[in-house]
């Protein structure tokens, strides 16, 4: 029973998250987001994780090409000001996806092992799986992790590095100002240091100029300006092309006029729309590692279906139906209008209580660690508890 994988760990401390950086989690909000206990598992079951994960990344690369050679933008979401950023980035920018995460049901006690969805833009939960299920582990000798997150960030940082060895090393880490988006940015910014970056800054987008003719600056002083070579973005791209088309723009001439480097790549806005589950599906109806997905409801005749956002996250405006024609679950959100994916309902690991457990595994041009989602619903949202691992 599932129950017998969890073990008892020491929830982090106050001062260990202050000395992180992550009074965040200290907040009322988060008081029960860490549980006291983490999920075992065996050192084969996160080799299948890690070898599902290496296959559906080049499956879903060729899914976004099949959408590129049909010319299906709007089929997944992809706005007329976006196309020829991530048409462009699609041919020719395949080396710059820094990290993304894969999202799965089961993988555990031999329940088969299902992609949920690929958060390929800009993946959360970077500090807890770094830094605080390391450190709720570090007490349990007999067991080992598999938490490469940072070091293999680092490489791929410095594999950037030597490729662009004409570029300067500084680097722009952005966000829009929210407190979670400016940790997991923290994260992002210390792999970078590691890799050799001489410069890295952190700054709020407001603060940020963009010239199509030049690039990327930020005014440190009373008009004294740094150039940034490198730039790695925490907002989305999807809200960028919807939001801020004239943005869109810029950042369209700035990439192709080789201004700047911009992570993660414009293609990672194709890779993270549920659009491109439907392609995936249909491109490999027989892989035991994907879930029918489709854009009609009616596809489902068993009433048996998860309808998501195209651009959904966190879990907001999913509905789940369960067999009946009222869904069993939903949730709300800032999202609904966008239109809806239908994907083939997949079995969760649960306990004894009903609680279901949502593995994930991140990327960065290989797998590279490990973190669970615990949740007493059907949808895992912001409300659910994150959980550490122990690989035994």
């Amino acid at each position: 029973m599932f129950d017998d994988r969890l073990e008892f760990v020491d929830l982090p401390s106050k001062k260990f998250l202050k000395k992180q950086g992550l009074s965040f989690f200290l907040e009322e909000d988060n008081e029960d987001y860490f549980t006291d206990e983490a999920v075992v598992l065996f050192k084969a079951e996160v080799e299948a994780f890690k070898a599902a994960s290496e296959q559906l990344y080049k499956q879903l690369i060729a899914a976004a090409k099949e959408v590129a050679q049909q010319g299906a933008w709007e089929r997944v979401g992809i706005p007329e000001n976006a196309v020829e950023l991530v048409q462009y980035s699609l041919a020719n920018e395949s080396h710059l996806h820094l990290l993304g995460r894969f999202d799965f049901a089961g993988g555990m006690d031999n329940m088969p092992l299902k992609l949920i969805e690929f958060n390929a833009d800009t993946c959360s939960l970077m500090p807890e799986t770094a830094y605080v299920q390391a450190e709720q582990s570090a007490k349990k000798r007999k067991f080992r992790q598999f938490n490469q997150l940072i070091p293999q960030m680092t490489a791929s940082f410095k594999n950037l590095l030597n490729r662009y060895p004409e570029k300067y090393p500084n680097l722009l880490l952005m966000h829009m100002g929210h407190e979670e988006d400016q940790i997991n940015t923290e994260v992002v910014a210390a792999a970078a240091r590691k890799a050799g970056f001489s410069e890295v800054h952190i700054m709020r987008l407001e603060h940020v100029i963009f010239s199509e003719d030049e690039g990327v600056f930020v005014e440190i002083s009373a008009n004294n300006y740094n150039k940034y070579d490198f730039v790695y973005k925490m907002i989305p791209w999807e809200f960028i092309a919807y939001e801020e088309p004239e943005l869109m723009r810029l950042l369209t001439q700035i990439v192709k006029k080789d201004l700047a480097i911009v992570l993660n790549p414009a293609f990672s806005m194709l890779l993270q729309s549920k659009g491109i589950l439907k392609y995936l599906s249909d491109l490999y109806p027989n892989d035991s590692n994907i879930l029918k997905a489709s854009f009609t409801a009616s596809d489902f005749p068993d009433l048996r279906y998860a309808r998501k956002p195209m651009f959904g996250r966190v879990g907001e405006n999913v509905q789940i139906f369960t067999g009946s024609s009222s869904p069993a679950s939903t949730t709300d959100g800032d999202f609904g209008h966008f239109p809806s994916v239908y994907q083939e309902l997949a079995e969760f690991n649960a306990d004894e209580d009903g609680d279901i457990y949502q593995p994930s595994m991140y990327w960065s041009n290989a797998p590279c660690a490990l973190c669970i989602r615990r949740r007493d619903d059907l949808i895992v949202d912001d409300d659910a508890e994150f959980m550490s691992h122990l690989v035994e």
